[in-house]
């Protein structure tokens, strides 16, 4: 069933845009908030949530990129989690390992509560992002919003695990560099 029908069910109110929800993007969902949380049963519970969530929003919101909307909701249901539970002290999934490598091309020191900075570092990030070469910026992003292992990324593009880092490790230092001449870093 395409996104388009999808958010027809969700328009007439029939929960069958949960069950198809789920099987055209519950396995996405579910390793994307296992790879933050290190445990299925917690990503299970979190894509529920994520279900919950899109259900009390659409309508009225009405998503461009469901599947991008339903792994907002989902990735960002999982760092609560996590959050609440202390896990990233203990090492939990792979979270702590990406917020470690982007911390050396992210501007620290931000206030969380200034919006339009924020904002404006995110357009700024996208823009970056769309300048890259199609296979880097997949890897980017399932590395950095998918919190994807380096092996897993490598597997699904037929490529050596070190090729994945060395590309990673690249596009960071690019990402440093484009950051730096936007004005974000110093």
């Amino acid at each position: 069933m395409e996104d388009r029908e999808i958010l027809a069910l969700f328009e007439a109110r029939d929960d069958a845009a949960l069950r198809e929800l789920d099987a055209r993007y519950g396995a996405l969902c579910r390793s994307t908030a296992r790879n933050i949380l290190g445990s299925d049963a917690d990503a299970e519970e979190c894509f529920n949530d994520a279900l919950l969530r899109a259900w009390n929003a659409i309508p009225p919101e009405s998503p461009t990129y469901l599947r991008a909307y339903l792994l907002k909701l989902t990735r960002g249901v999982a760092i609560d989690r996590l959050r609440a539970s202390g896990a990233a002290k203990r090492g939990g999934g792979e979270l702590p390992l990406v917020l470690d490598e982007l911390a050396e091309c992210v501007p620290g020191g931000l206030d969380t509560e200034d919006e339009a900075l924020a904002k404006a570092l995110g357009e700024a990030v996208s823009r970056f992002l769309a300048e890259l070469p199609q296979r880097d910026r997949t890897i980017f992003v399932r590395r950095c919003f998918m919190v994807e292992p380096h092996r897993d990324i490598a597997r699904s593009l037929g490529m050596r695990e070190n090729t994945v880092a060395v590309i990673l490790r690249r596009t960071r230092q690019r990402l440093r560099a484009y950051l730096t001449k936007e004005g974000y870093l110093q």
